[in-house]
């Protein structure tokens, strides 16, 4: 569990938090933000979507909660009574050409004026063609193009500015990257934001096909609410961090304490993720950001003990818990390397290894012989997923259970 702090922000800084539909978090929000009312700093965009349909996110449906036409609407008059904007993903990598018919063309059309009817500000969108659709159609709508357009070069800003983009979120591999930013963020015509929080591997050439299969999960299909997929990239991914502890220090978080390195050269949007998280988790981070200062388990913050999801041996049996920590208060100094520095790190880590040797100093487990269970198990997972084909009963049976899992959503809090 995390820890609160108290201290306050010493900069201006706009942060983009994901929304857990719950009216109860606006009004725990608006006081968040209340309490930062001098420095300017503020939450001052929800994010989120529907939980599935033809044009959907980069979120499988079972994550997301399942909300009316109806409560969506209110909620986002709610968060524009607190002066608080609301931003819709329309993030997936594909819609499977949908957009292309004239079925797919109305249906995209008649969602775009249902958010403008509800107030909505702006759009993440990842596809160049449909942000042309939406300047042209609907120019009140501001467009914000998502980290997953891959945005990581000056030409990229350049194209997506020309077609109507008024904020980009760049590649989060970028976001260590400093001899970029500074050069381009005082430059761009466009806002840039950065992803602070995120999880993956560093420069992970399989996340473009995870991103696929997770926007596939919201794709409305045969009355389901997206296509069932297993855990092959979370298991993999995981399974690479546990192997290498430097993992965990290679992939691009920033902390609460180094946002000022950002701001410093103009950089003040910083988006937070984690849809599908409970208000409280969602209010606890987007405050430590606020203020710049976090103490206790980085990894608790980051969100990341999904090795846990793994635990399930051959066998049957399960796993004990395994506990990694990563101290954040240990960490003070660590992205000052990347930021004086400046290292080529997409040429590989050869002869540095500056993540690998604060990993072995202070990435803890709890048991290292429970470590290399996970290991064992994990490895076993990926094999047998690869070897076995599902039978035709399972993959009805996976579809059911995908089903159910999005339909418990459906309650708020």
């Amino acid at each position: 569990m995390v820890q609160k702090t108290t201290s306050q922000a010493v900069s201006s800084r706009r942060i983009t938090l994901p929304t857990s539909f719950s009216d109860g978090f606006i009004a725990d929000l608006a006081e968040l933000n209340s309490q930062f009312t001098k420095n300017g700093s503020r939450v001052f965009e929800l994010y989120g979507s529907f939980q599935h349909g033809s044009f959907h996110s980069a979120r499988p449906a079972k994550y997301l909660p399942l909300i009316s036409r109806l409560e969506f609407q209110r909620h986002v008059r709610l968060a524009l009574d607190q002066k608080i904007n609301f931003n819709y993903l329309l993030n997936a990598p594909s819609y499977a050409n949908f957009e292309y018919t004239h079925e797919g063309r109305r249906e995209f059309e008649g969602l775009l004026q249902f958010l403008c009817d509800c107030g909505v500000a702006s759009v993440t969108v990842t596809a160049p063609y449909l942000i042309d659709i939406i300047k042209s159609r609907f120019p009140e709508l501001e467009v914000v193009v998502s980290t997953i357009g891959y945005v990581g070069a000056k030409r990229g800003i350049t194209q997506f500015e020309e077609i109507g983009a008024s904020r980009i979120v760049l590649d989060v591999e970028v976001n260590r990257d400093f001899r970029f930013l500074r050069h381009v963020t005082p430059k761009s015509k466009v806002d840039l934001e950065i992803v602070v929080n995120p999880v993956c591997l560093y420069q992970c050439h399989f996340k473009f096909n995870h991103y696929c299969v997770a926007g596939v999960g919201g794709h409305t299909h045969k009355g389901g609410c997206g296509h069932p997929y297993n855990q092959y990239y979370l298991n993999w991914c995981y399974l690479e961090k546990l192997k290498t502890p430097g993992e965990f220090l290679r992939s691009p978080w920033v902390r609460p304490e180094d946002l000022h390195l950002y701001e410093d050269f103009g950089l003040h949007h910083f988006k937070i993720a984690g849809r599908g998280l409970e208000s409280d988790e969602l209010l606890d981070r987007a405050r430590f950001y606020l203020e710049g200062e976090f103490k206790g388990n980085l990894l608790a913050l980051l969100g990341w003990p999904h090795w846990l999801q793994f635990r399930k041996k051959a066998d049957g049996t399960k796993l004990d818990p395994l506990e990694i920590s990563l101290e954040n208060e240990d960490l003070t100094g660590f992205l000052d390397f990347f930021h004086s520095k400046e290292p080529d790190c997409r040429l590989g880590c050869e002869g540095c290894g500056h993540c690998d040797k604060w990993a072995a100093k202070h990435l803890k487990t709890n048991d290292s012989e429970l470590l290399k269970g996970y290991i064992a198990t994990m490895q076993e997972n990926i094999s047998k997923l690869v070897r076995d084909i599902p039978t035709a009963e399972e993959t009805l049976q996976q579809q059911k259970r995908w089903n159910d899992a999005a339909a418990s959503q459906g309650h708020l809090s």
